[in-house]
């Protein structure tokens, strides 16, 4: 193989090697984000005294550590995935100062070991299609009629938290959205504990300890399919309440006890997982095997029971907190009173350890109440309680903020002040008469605009024939917004226009045959900054057509992969399509649907195979038409010395020959491409076979061409060597006669110059 395949050759793998090397740069993995962390140190000693500063400057993904002390910021909008870190849920305080706290408006938004407190009408608000998020090892408390955590997106997870109503009303965590869960929790204090409504379904609640609330738990308005189990559900007016349509829920392994109902089921639900049921304080049946399941059905309601009822209590592994902690003496007593519920342990408690505030903690042995044995100052104080087991292992702090205010006067220890008590009508040296107050929020009745606190005003609700005195009877108001679904039977209230609250009035979900009562129908969007719906007219769960509110117009819309695609302007042809994970939006013409890794792949291997065609193809015709150049036997006059014979290349005249020969070529190139190889390889021919110090050997030359007249024959075995095609005849012989021409013209000039 001569040098020029060899090249060739050579070329063709580094061209393969660099596209091998290519494609594997292409399919390379996207390297690691890199993830920042900041500080926030309200005393100056980290990246930021303000939080909301350091939300403002993070970049997405960063880490938020905020230092402990107490800041007073509210409307922390995250739009971005962030993790914010306190250093703990008592020592990290954010006062909200009467304002909303957290909103998350970005998935996979993270907060943990943090206080809120004197939040505004929630403390933490998960925004729709916020999907991923957590709140973990948070201590919010919660003021008058107010909302711990909003849940209004699907799959967050609340866990070890403690949520405290500080009035008895409010709701601890509400829930309006799929497949979240609330794990290892403490609420208490509060109106409704844990609310599920408005299509709320796959949700879990799991081993939580929920007491001293109106409604521990309360589920309705076609929620369904939620799971209660493993949870401590005492001390509460109603332990777990389904109404409204809340049907095919589960409530199983559960400890009911102390309540003054334990369960009310106005729906079809389960309450038990077909071997185990709960346990009832209040079941009376026998247990004749003793195997820990009650013989006869614990009875719920006409539809409802628990068939294998628990006769012993579920014990946990490990050591609970106290719950259910109070401040029973008068904010005006500077000897502060506090009773606990006990903890629950399978091993058995020993006792318990309190102190108040940052004081040194005191064992009191296995009693439930505390009074302090030192007067403590005027403010706001924390009592801290937690349980040691007889195994020497300890729970975690239980704790309530309590107020000592000397100057409140309340002789009678009601808990109402002697000027309030004489406002409002009632003896204020009498602890059993004092101003009636059905929702404990501080406001009597005589002066309260909504008694039940269940947030319809008495006006309204006595125009709607409810009671103003029962939070858990008022008007039918599918979404929540505090307008009633219809109008009031005295004319006075004009019902909802959207009863659903998806932006989409009833009178339109009728006409495109939605349902007006189901949220879950629609979906809003924006293309280009306008509002659109996207709509399930079928009620199948899947959208079906887009609807332009403002033309009053429907173009289509197809189920892909799990997104939607979508023809705004109606030419039968898709302009976007809508990402349902990220609730994006996007151009369909620059939507690649198939996996871009595929692509990568069938590329490089197409690439591989066309490189292989070309080699194989290539050597095949090398092989077939390569012909090993021979020297004619008559060879050149072997000179008198030894030495090689040196090429004219001192001759400048010779040289410029050689150059016109080059241009001749040249010029035959761009006549008739294909052979531009092929008069290279004659003029290689040509150049080799003339030596430089003697004129004989040109003549040679000559008379070597004179004679066998077959420069045709030369030309075509040259041609045959490099070329891929067969040669039209007529090209072959106007390359001999020109080629001919020129050597004869070269020839002639050497002979003059000698």
């Amino acid at each position: 193989m001569n040098r020029r395949l060899n090249t060739q050759l050579l070329t063709l793998l580094t061209i393969v090697l660099f596209l091998l090397t290519l494609s594997s740069s292409i399919v390379k993995s996207v390297p690691p984000v890199h993830q920042e962390t900041l500080i926030v140190d309200i005393t100056g000693n980290g990246d930021f005294t303000s939080i909301k500063e350091a939300i403002s400057n993070a970049g997405a993904n960063a880490i938020i550590e905020i230092k402990e002390g107490t800041y007073k910021e509210n409307n922390f909008e995250i739009n971005k995935k962030l993790t914010i870190i306190g250093d703990g849920q008592t020592s990290t305080i954010i006062d909200c100062e009467g304002n909303n706290g957290f909103i998350f408006n970005s998935p996979y938004v993270n907060i943990e070991n943090l206080k809120l407190i004197n939040t505004g009408e929630y403390a933490i608000s998960v925004e729709f299609d916020s999907i991923w998020c957590n709140i973990t090892r948070c201590t919010i408390e919660i003021p008058m009629h107010k909302t711990g955590i909003k849940i209004k997106a699907s799959s967050t997870v609340v866990s070890d938290c403690n949520v405290i109503g500080t009035t008895s009303t409010g709701i601890g965590v509400e829930i309006r959205k799929t497949s979240n869960v609330i794990n290892n929790c403490n609420i208490h204090g509060l109106n409704i504990g844990v609310l599920a409504f408005v299509d709320a379904y796959n949700n879990e609640i799991i081993s939580c300890n929920i007491f001293d609330n109106t409604n521990g738990v309360e589920i309705r308005i076609n929620s369904r399919d939620n799971i209660v189990t493993t949870c401590n559900i005492y001390a509460n007016e109603l332990g777990v309440y389904f109404w409204q349509n809340a049907n095919y829920n589960s409530v199983y392994l559960n400890n009911f006890w102390r309540n003054d109902v334990a369960a009310s089921d106005k729906s079809n639900n389960t309450w038990d997982d077909g071997s185990f049921g709960n346990y009832w304080d209040q079941y009376t049946g026998l247990d004749v095997n003793n195997d820990g399941i009650g013989d006869t059905p614990y009875v719920i309601s006409e539809n409802n029971e628990d068939r294998y009822p628990l006769t012993d209590m579920l014990l946990p592994e490990e050591i609970t907190a106290p719950s259910n902690v109070k401040h029973i003496s008068s904010s005006s007593n500077n000897i502060a009173s506090f009773t606990w519920d006990p903890s629950v342990y399978n091993k058995g408690v020993e006792g318990y350890y309190v102190k108040i505030d940052n004081n040194p903690e005191t064992f009191i042995g296995d009693t439930t109440s505390w009074t302090s044995t030192d007067a403590i100052s005027n403010g706001v104080h924390t009592f801290y309680v937690k349980a040691k087991g007889n195994d020497d292992a300890l729970s975690s702090y239980a704790s309530i903020t309590f107020l000592i205010d000397t100057t409140f006067i309340d002789n009678d220890n009601d808990g109402w002040s002697d000027e309030e008590e004489q406002i409002y009508g009632t003896d204020p040296n009498n602890p059993e008469n004092y101003p009636l107050d059905t929702d404990n929020d501080r406001i009597p009745d005589s002066v309260d605009t909504d008694d039940d606190n269940d947030g319809y005003n008495d006006d309204m609700e006595t125009s709607y024939a409810t009671s103003t005195t029962d939070s858990n009877i008022y008007p039918t108001d599918t979404d929540g917004d505090g307008i009633p679904d219809e109008d009031s039977p005295d004319g006075k209230y004009t019902g909802d226009v959207d009863d659903d609250g998806d932006y989409l009035k009833d009178t339109i979900e009728n006409r495109l045959g939605s349902n007006p009562l189901d949220k879950s129908d629609t979906k809003k969007i924006y293309i280009i900054g306008e509002p659109y719906f996207l709509v399930d007219t079928s009620q199948n769960g899947v959208y079906n057509i887009l609807y332009d509110v403002n033309d009053d117009t429907i173009t289509a819309v197809e189920k892909y992969n799990g997104n939607y695609l979508i023809d705004k302007d109606g030419d039968n042809s898709w302009d976007y399509i809508y990402i349902v994970a990220d609730n994006s939006l996007e151009e369909y013409k620059t939507k690649i649907t198939t996996p871009l890794l595929t692509i990568q792949t069938i590329l490089i291997i197409l690439i591989l195979v066309i490189i292989s065609v070309i080699i194989l193809y290539y050597f095949r015709d090398k092989i077939r038409n390569y012909k090993p150049f021979r020297k004619t036997k008559k060879t050149v006059r072997k000179p008198s010395h030894e030495k090689p014979l040196r090429i004219i290349a001192s001759d400048r005249e010779t040289i410029d020959m050689t150059s016109q020969t080059k241009n001749l070529l040249e010029s035959i190139q761009q006549d008739v491409t294909a052979y531009m190889k092929k008069l290279n390889q004659i003029e290689d021919q040509i150049s080799t076979t003339i030596k430089t110090e003697d004129k004989e050997s040109l003549k040679t030359l000559q008379g070597k061409i004179d004679k066998s007249k077959k420069v045709d024959n030369i030309k075509e075995t040259k041609i045959d060597n490099i070329s891929h095609k067969k040669e039209d005849a007529k090209t072959k012989e106007y390359l001999s006669e020109n080629v001919e021409e020129k050597v004869d013209e070269l020839l002639s000039k050497l002979d003059k110059k000698k």
